[in-house]
């Protein structure tokens, strides 16, 4: 959205498993509200210290299969200390879990926009996404990629969503393979490509 309302914000874009969706798709999912910002505002958010955080969360099916330096960089920057409300220390999420609920509740018109208006982008899009993502099966992925001037994609065998955490160096060659190529423009980056698998 931000290249569409300021076009040459980018060169080019790179979207990790990007959740944007035609308008027929559901994001609400039920009465309750967003899934999504149901089950944040279920999550855990303090814990005594960042060792019982990390014994805690990767008994967690979400948090089983991170690599063992995401898990640390998240421990590391994505708590902080805390004084609890009974005089306790410990560590809470940097992010409130109210806020995380917040920014999924409200991201709807902003993910149907994105999807609406690829068309208008010039620039290459590159998509990269897990086989297996919960969030962009194969046939949403062809009509993202379709939607796009100049669009491309990898699609990483036997990943979810999560890829990014559980595979950081398959998701950094993809990244650095794509920029590879846009450095040196007698590659073709026209039409629309489906690279192998990378995992």
């Amino acid at each position: 959205m931000a290249e569409i309302l300021r076009p040459g914000t980018f060169s080019a874009i790179i979207a990790v498993d990007p959740t944007m969706f035609p308008s027929q798709v559901n994001l609400k999912g039920s009465h309750d509200g967003h899934p999504l910002a149901q089950l944040a505002l279920k999550r855990r958010d303090h814990w005594k210290s960042r060792e019982e955080a990390r014994r805690k969360l990767t008994e967690k099916k979400l948090f089983a299969f991170w690599h063992p330096d995401v898990l640390d960089l998240y421990l590391k920057h994505g708590l902080v200390d805390s004084t609890f409300k009974d005089g306790s220390s410990g560590v809470t999420l940097k992010t409130p879990k109210f806020q995380e609920a917040a920014t999924f509740a409200a991201e709807d018109s902003a993910a149907y926009d994105a999807f609406d208006r690829l068309n208008e982008i010039s620039i290459p899009v590159h998509i990269i996404v897990g086989e297996n993502s919960e969030v962009n099966p194969p046939d949403l992925v062809d009509l993202k990629v379709a939607r796009c001037k100049h669009g491309s994609v990898d699609v990483l065998k036997d990943a979810g969503h999560l890829f990014p955490m559980d595979s950081p160096a398959v998701t950094a060659e993809c990244i650095s393979t794509f920029l590879e190529r846009f450095a040196h423009p007698q590659q073709d980056l026209t039409s629309a490509q489906r690279s192998g698998s990378k995992l």
